[in-house]
């Protein structure tokens, strides 16, 4: 009987976000995010009143979102989350981490009640691939190969898909592109250590990247990615899904004809675009 490996490590994925909080938390993905979820609620004309909230930042998630009765669920394989227990749950921006995707959503979905709500939101693929390539880019030129030095993440299709997987209904799969303009490379790197969001890859390399490919990495970055509005600055995608989907039940409402929409999607799903600097961000 084959065994399937784990390709991350929650455990390291606990520890980074605790390194985080203690170097000081960089939170301006998290906030972006987070206006998103106000404005996909406020769109909902219903009180939910058994709210959860999964991931490691859960409680900064609660407080900002305005839910301090929400219960909160660390990233974990089991939820623990009960069953028809719960009117509205929230995975915030960790499903990328996870080693099971799928069985994450299944629990979700038994833990609503009928008609209840899901909201789960994760990194999408194209998140970081300006630095994805100029990693690469940097170990061909220098040494044997590449290593995964930024995690492999999903494609909005199979994203969706997943949804289908687990069981919801009216299911909805949509993508926001968050560019941020940084100084350098650098900060770029350093503000995803204050994030908590490093490799956790199970399979990454130990060893930390030679000098002479470091620098590779920050010269092809800065040349290749450059920001359009100012050259002297780099930029960095986060594209981010959102995964809607309802518990089925009986009396639900059901989902629009094809063609029926007010506004094409493309017009929706416009970048977002930030300027980051060392105190802050601007729109």
């Amino acid at each position: 009987m084959s065994v399937k490996k784990n390709i991350f490590s929650l455990e390291l994925l606990q520890m980074r976000q605790e390194r985080a909080r203690k170097i000081g938390f960089v939170d301006y993905l998290d906030k972006f995010v987070m206006d998103q979820i106000t404005e996909r609620l406020a769109e909902i004309n219903r009180k939910f009143k058994s709210p959860a909230i999964i991931g490691g930042k859960a409680n900064f998630w609660a407080d900002y979102l305005g839910i301090p009765n929400a219960k909160l669920i660390s990233d974990r394989e089991n939820l623990d989350l009960g069953y028809e227990t719960h009117d509205l749950v929230i995975h915030a921006l960790s499903l990328h981490w996870h080693n099971d995707p799928v069985g994450q959503l299944i629990q979700v979905r038994n833990a609503l009640k009928p008609d209840g709500l899901m909201l789960a939101f994760l990194c999408g693929g194209n998140t970081l691939g300006e630095l994805r390539t100029a990693f690469q880019k940097a170990e061909i030129s220098n040494e044997d190969g590449m290593s995964p030095r930024v995690a492999p993440m999903v494609e909005l299709k199979k994203a969706g898909d997943l949804l289908v997987r687990a069981g919801f209904a009216l299911n909805v799969a949509d993508s926001l592109d968050l560019i941020v303009s940084y100084d350098s490379p650098l900060e770029l790197l350093y503000d995803l250590r204050r994030m908590g969001e490093t490799n956790i890859m199970v399979e990454r390399r130990r060893k930390f990247l030679n000098r002479k490919t470091f620098q590779k990495c920050m010269d092809i970055y800065a040349q290749d990615f450059n920001d359009e509005g100012d050259t002297k600055r780099i930029k960095a995608t986060f594209q981010i899904f959102c995964l809607t989907g309802w518990r089925p039940a009986e009396n639900q409402q059901k989902p629009l004809k094809p063609g029926s929409a007010q506004k094409n999607f493309s017009e929706v799903l416009k970048p977002y675009e930030l300027k980051r600097d060392k105190k802050n961000y601007t729109v």
